[in-house]
């Protein structure tokens, strides 16, 4: 493979990176700000915010306040999961542009000072 060709493939390589890296940040986002959303409509999540004890008065109102409760934990986790893949495509952003930068700098020859 000649020079050429090597770096119009790291090119794309770094230019793919950075793509891979905006799209899993808006994902990770864009996922996050709904499952914001969604705990703020759960029963369960607005209990846990209060910090408020619950008087259950019949097995379907504690069956139906458990279910909510198992989703509300299921609803962080998930949370929790999305600011990693936002933060992972902030890094391969963040690791995409810099190298591009620093291969661009060594194809240059600096220029004369006047």
């Amino acid at each position: 493979m000649s020079r050429f060709q090597t770096g119009a493939l790291i090119d794309k390589l770094l230019f793919s990176a950075m793509l891979a890296g905006i799209l899993l940040a808006g994902f990770g986002g864009l996922r996050y700000l709904d499952l914001s959303n969604q705990l703020a409509d759960n029963p369960a999540a607005q209990i846990h915010e209060r910090d408020e004890a619950v008087q259950v008065e019949n097995t379907d109102a504690g069956y139906s306040l458990m279910t909510a409760d198992i989703t509300r934990r299921r609803q962080l986790e998930e949370q929790y999961n999305m600011m990693i893949i936002g933060g992972l495509g902030l890094a391969l952003l963040g690791l995409g542009w810099l190298g591009s930068d620093i291969v661009r700098s060594r194809r240059k020859p600096p220029s004369p000072d006047p």
